[in-house]
């Protein structure tokens, strides 16, 4: 190979928004599985969940948005908009290039927000899906950093979570979804099949509080 020759297309790991949705979901529903069996497969279910939330956010809220902005800070939306009605003339801005994302709460407020997605995309946010969805960002923080004593968590406390979670998913990715132009064949089916297939685990959970 010379060095103009570009590098073999088997070296480069090519993904979207739709594609993360749909595999973070899917290997949900793998480690919704072993939940019952494998404790720290909690772990990465409300890793994948959490996740699985910002990836569908983002998916409704960047469609139709060519660099995203609805989803980007303030500031770096402002600097966008200012150079795109300038025609683009001058550096392509920082925030084209290295984009910075708001929190994922930001994000769940943003889809229920109709100035950031329309209706009927627009999420029906309440109280207890942003409550409920705070605390498994919050699981999502502990697990993600590193502790000497390890973590001791009621498991019985996570399954209502999750399934908050499965309820926010379905309405931006299968029940409402605005984005499926830009998703893969069976998209929302796939999606659906392993939304089912978590809720039906966490409803089972044993000992699960009514």
């Amino acid at each position: 190979m010379t060095e103009h020759e570009p590098p073999p297309e088997t070296h480069f790991f090519q993904t979207s928004q739709p594609r993360e949705l749909l595999a973070c979901v899917e290997f949900a529903a793998e480690q919704a599985d072993k939940a019952a069996e494998d404790h720290g497969a909690w772990r990465w279910l409300c890793i994948s969940m959490t996740l699985a939330v910002q990836n569908a956010c983002l998916c409704a809220l960047d469609t139709g948005d060519e660099y995203g902005t609805k989803g980007m800070t303030r500031t770096d939306a402002r600097e966008v908009v200012r150079w795109t009605k300038a025609g683009r003339k001058g550096p392509t801005p920082l925030a084209v290039r290295e984009p910075r994302i708001v929190s994922p709460l930001e994000l769940l407020r943003r889809t229920g927000d109709p100035f950031f997605l329309r209706p009927p995309y627009q999420l029906p946010l309440n109280r207890q899906i942003n409550d409920s969805f705070d605390a498994l960002v919050d699981l999502r923080n502990t697990f993600l950093h590193f502790s000497v004593d390890g973590w001791t968590t009621d498991l019985r406390e996570i399954p209502p979570l999750i399934i908050t979670a499965c309820n926010i998913v379905r309405h931006l990715a299968v029940t409402q979804p605005i984005y499926l132009k830009r998703a893969g064949r069976h998209h929302k089916e796939r999606v659906a099949i392993a939304l089912d297939h978590i809720a039906a685990a966490m409803e089972h959970y044993p000992d699960l509080p009514a």
